[in-house]
């Protein structure tokens, strides 16, 4: 064992996979919060401009709908690797974590195969009840009413199939996104 050097020792890999996961619990609390600032800067400048300007009120609804599915994007990134690394964190606890295995920065090149199986109730998503989280919930939400809002102001249709209509947009938006994301990542899943 004299020979052997390791990045961090086997016993403390729970360890290290406990920081990476607090890193990314915070890394997850500054893209909400990002998304919060950008929305609100966003939907007070549509409010303004929705009477006086509709083409650029249109403009900011699109603005709008982008930056929700670029924090969609980041924030579902980072609820993968939140899942995976509690996947590693499980596996060192009984000791079979192995040192390739161990991502030394963010996300590694290669995840072990079938992880999102062994540990999550769907490919996409852990547990249902993180449909309602902020970081899955908010970005929905804001796409929902970015989408919402054109309607509103450019069709006849009453407020109930608005909401119905961008809630069926919105679900196959958001279900495209996460079915295309986690099938690239899949394709960099390995045999461990």
């Amino acid at each position: 064992m004299g020979d052997v050097i390791y990045d961090v020792r086997p016993e403390q890999y729970a360890m290290v996979i406990r920081e990476m996961l607090r890193h990314e619990n915070d890394l997850t609390n500054h893209r909400i919060m990002w998304l919060l600032i950008g929305q609100g800067f966003i939907a007070n400048a549509y409010i303004s401009s929705v009477k006086e300007r509709p083409s650029t009120a249109v403009m900011l609804a699109v603005l709008g709908l982008f930056l929700s599915l670029s924090a969609f994007v980041m924030l579902y990134r980072s609820y993968q690797a939140r899942g995976y690394l509690r996947f590693l964190g499980e596996r060192a606890k009984r000791g079979m974590l192995q040192e390739k295995d161990v991502p030394i920065l963010g996300w590694p090149t290669h995840r072990i195969k079938g992880w999102a199986g062994e540990v999550w109730t769907h490919p996409w998503i852990a547990k249902y009840s993180d449909l309602l989280e902020p970081w899955l919930f908010l970005p929905f939400f804001f796409c929902l009413l970015w989408v919402a809002a054109p309607l509103r102001n450019s069709t006849e249709l009453g407020g109930g199939s608005i909401v119905l209509l961008s809630s069926l947009v919105s679900v196959a938006i958001f279900a495209g996104f996460c079915r295309g994301m986690t099938r690239s990542w899949s394709k960099a899943e390995v045999d461990s």
